[in-house]
Formats: C-alpha cells, structure tokens, sequence
C-alpha cells in the first residue's frame, strides 16, 4: 500500500521514471553531461543527475578502463577530472545501491600542437616541370589536428584542380612553373573551445624548365692579330645552370658551366681553311641537346655580284612593289650596302626596308631608277667593297607603307625546299585587298603543324591586321638561310 502511494505521489510531481534499478521501490535513470575533447593538463567537469528528480541522491563516476573512480551526494553531481594521456577512455555514472549506468561519453585528450615544419620530397624541393611533388606538414607534438596549406602567402583551395590535399600531405602530380614558390603550412587542435595552432616556416620550391631547341651559330671577327670564329651555343628555353660543350667533328673541345641559357666558344681560324662540323651540347640533370653542325669553313666575298629583281603583283597583275636581292658570287659573311642613282640608301623608311642582313631591299613606293649593291667581308672594316652592275626599276602606279615584318619557326612538316648554294629563298605570295577589323591578328604561336599554302592561307582569311582596319594589298615571306625561320613583310595602301 505505501509503495503504490509514493508511486503515485511521484507521477503527480511529473516525475520521469525509467524501466531501471529500483529505489525504494521506483526506477530511476541517470545522465551524464561532459565534454568529448580536453587538452592534457586541463581540468573538466562531468555532470551526473535524474531528470526531474528533487531529492539528493548519490551518484558515482565509472571509467570503462577502471572502474569507480569518484562519489558525489547531491540532486545533480558534478566531477571533476584532472586530464592526462591516462583519461581518455568512456565514461558513465549511476546512481548507488545497485542503479543501472546512464549513457556513456567517449572522452580524448588532447596534446597542445607545437613545432610544425614542412618537409619535401624530393629534399630539396627543386624538380623540373612533370615531376612529382610531395610536402608533409609535419608536427613536434600534437593530437587531433586539421591542416591548412598556403602557398606565396594565399591559402590554397584543396577544390582548385592544380594540388591534392589528403590531411597532412599536400601532392602536385606534375609540376609546372605555377607550382613554383613560397610553400608553408599550418596546424589546428581541432577543439571548439580555445583552438591553439601551430604554422611553419616557408619552404621554397623551385620547378625548373627542361632545356630545349639547342642552336650552334657562327660569327667570325678579327680581334688585330687573326681571325676568330666563334660559335654561339643557346638554348630556346631552360632553367640554368647549364654545362655546353663544342665538339668539332665529334672531338671535344671545351666545355663551360654558365647560369645562362647561351655561351660562345672562340676558335682561331684562318681564311679559306675547313676546320670540319662543330656542334653544340647542352646538358643538365635530366637533358642532354645536341645541335646541328656549323661548318668551320669561312670564304671571302669575291666574284661577281648580281642583283636579282623580282616585281611584286596583286591578284588583277598589278606591280604593287618591288624586291630586289644581292647575290656575291661567294662569301661566308657578306656586308651589303644599297644606292639608287649613286645615292646611298638608308637601312629603312616609309618607302623601302632591307631584310636579311641587308641583302633583300624591298621598294614599296618605287622611284624609277637605277639600283645598285656593295658586299664586302663584314669582319674586315678593310675590305674592298665589290659593286653589282646596275639595274633599272620602273616606277608603279599605286604607293605602298611598309607596315610590319615577323619571323615564325615553322614545325618539320612544312617543306621550305632546299636553297641553292646556301642562298636563303624568297616565296612571293599574293593576297586579296582586304577591310580587317582590329580583332583579326591570328596567333602565330598556334600555327605549327599546316602545310605552307594552308598557312598562308589562314593569313590571307585572317587579314593579318596590324592595328586594325589597314588594308593589305600584298604579303610575301622568305627563308633564313638554315630555314629554321620564315620572316614575313606586310604593305598597307597609302593614300
């Protein structure tokens, strides 16, 4: 009779009673409240009560590792806990005499961060463009942390598509010249209250270019006592340093480590000798270049000198300008000089340029005349200078400007032909009388692999604008004498 009088003297408090242990005679169930994160050395503090319960009741704190471990007597109990590496486990009360446990909290203790680094791989972080790259955030101390990654001081988005960020470790599969820079990392507790963080020193990592399009070229000069030749070596594109070599017919010569991407060589050599084929080689950790050969074999200018003279036509047969091109007889590096009516003409204007060294002059406004070329030994101020005959120019109708000449290295698949007796050719090419608007100027750099009249006839579609809205009446090209390099001349109509 009296238990069913306290039960219902409970109920009508509102008093939630739960299917566990009895006291005197009820059932009551306990929960625990606390915290699931603590730095070692700490204090916290777990609290133990009934849920609506109004009287004081005894409570105790239980460790799944160790069993009881603290009492308390109160309506709602708190413990506290000192935190050590030893507290982590999961924690439960219950209330005494027998009381079923109340939830559990699994609890970790935190180690503060201290002393994050970077380390790389490959060490020291310098590769060259594709390789990979590994950096780790790396930690003296420390427990439950997230990482951040920066690089050249702006915090890098793991969603970006150029690294792969998998918690401590920061990937870039192939890496390019955008990899290059300032690298350093931070650590976070990952604890809402009081976050500590560590960051790390900045590590520097350098991508280097691989070494590519290794040319030889020659010049020759006299330095007062002989004749010097000296091969030029360079490459397109790099990272120094860089060691060159100069084999002549394969024998090595010299060599020189320079942190440039060109270093030159001097050989004494006499005139009229053939000291055979010099190439050179460029070498670095992963590449090794060798150029084409560069014939030691310098003549003097001599012989007859002819100037070749071609007229220029639109597509309706008009003369629009004139070429003309001195030609010595022989000569490894001639020096040429042009006059008209025995006036000396200058290396350029409005109406006429000179290209190739000076051996093509191109008349855009022609002035009836009579034209003649020097050529002397460009290494020997002197020489004599030998003189063409000269050759007469009619005057056109219409007056052209010459507005723009650029080179273009062409891909192997366009066929320049073969230059007879080491002369670099020239291609005429007519194009139609065109309107440009200001956005066509086509991109030479993404014309590679076309063949030549496919080329040239993107050119033609594409007007070739210089500044917009010129109108283009002609265009032709020639070929330097290794035929490595297509140069082309573009004329506007004046008025």
């Amino acid at each position: 009779m009296m238990s069913r009088s306290l039960c219902f003297l409970f109920m009508s408090l509102g008093v939630s009673l739960g299917p566990v242990a009895k006291i005197a005679g009820l059932h009551l169930k306990p929960v625990l409240s606390g915290p699931r994160l603590a730095y070692r050395g700490s204090q916290v503090q777990f609290e133990c009560k009934v849920p609506d319960w109004l009287s004081p009741l005894t409570f105790e704190l239980w460790k799944d590792t160790e069993g009881l471990i603290a009492t308390e007597h109160n309506i709602n109990v708190t413990f506290d806990l000192q935190v050590t590496e030893g507290s982590e486990g999961e924690y439960s009360c219950r209330v005494t005499n027998g009381g079923l446990s109340s939830n559990t909290i699994p609890f970790q203790t935190v180690i503060p961060v201290l002393g994050a680094r970077v380390s790389a791989d490959p060490h020291p972080p310098l590769l060259y463009e594709g390789q990979k790259l590994v950096l780790r955030c790396e930690v003296r101390k420390g427990t439950h942390l997230s990482f951040s990654w920066f690089h050249n001081q702006q915090q890098v988005n793991p969603s970006s598509g150029l690294y792969r960020i998998n918690a401590d470790t920061l990937t870039v599969d192939s890496a390019g010249e955008r990899h290059a820079g300032i690298y350093s990392c931070m650590a976070e507790n990952q604890v809402t209250v009081n976050p500590r963080f560590s960051s790390s020193p900045n590590i520097q990592v350098i991508v280097k270019k691989h070494i590519s399009q290794l040319s030889a070229s020659l010049w020759v000069w006299w330095d007062g006592a002989a004749l010097q030749a000296n091969i030029s070596c360079a490459v397109a594109s790099g990272s120094p340093p860089l060691l060159f070599t100069l084999l002549l017919d394969g024998r090595q010569l010299e060599q020189k480590h320079v942190d440039a991407l060109s270093s030159s060589f001097s050989v004494p050599i006499l005139m009229g000798q053939d000291l055979g084929s010099a190439r050179c080689r460029a070498q670095t950790d992963t590449r090794t270049l060798l150029s084409d050969p560069v014939h030691l074999h310098v003549v003097p200018v001599g012989g007859a000198v002819h100037v070749m003279l071609t007229y220029l036509h639109d597509v309706n047969a008009m003369t629009e300008a004139a070429l003309l091109k001195c030609v010595p007889e022989r000569g490894t590096f001639p020096q040429f000089s042009w006059s008209v009516n025995h006036s000396s003409l200058p290396a350029g204007g409005d109406a006429h340029a000179v290209s190739d060294r000076g051996q093509i002059l191109i008349l855009t406004d022609i002035n009836s005349g009579y034209y003649r070329c020097c050529v002397r030994d460009s290494f020997n101020e002197s020489s004599v200078w030998l003189e063409s005959a000269e050759v007469f120019v009619q005057r056109t109708g219409e007056r052209f400007t010459f507005i723009r000449s650029f080179s273009f290295r062409p891909s192997p698949f366009i066929n320049l032909g073969s230059p007879q007796r080491d002369e670099p050719p020239t291609y005429p090419a007519y194009v139609l009388r065109s309107r440009c608007p200001s956005s066509c100027n086509p991109s030479l750099g993404n014309i590679h692999t076309l063949q030549l009249m496919v080329f040239l006839y993107v050119l033609y579609r594409s007007c070739i604008a210089v500044d917009g809205g010129h109108r283009i009446s002609l265009l032709w090209f020639s070929v330097d004498g290794d035929r490595r390099r297509l140069n082309f001349y573009v004329l506007e109509h004046r008025a």
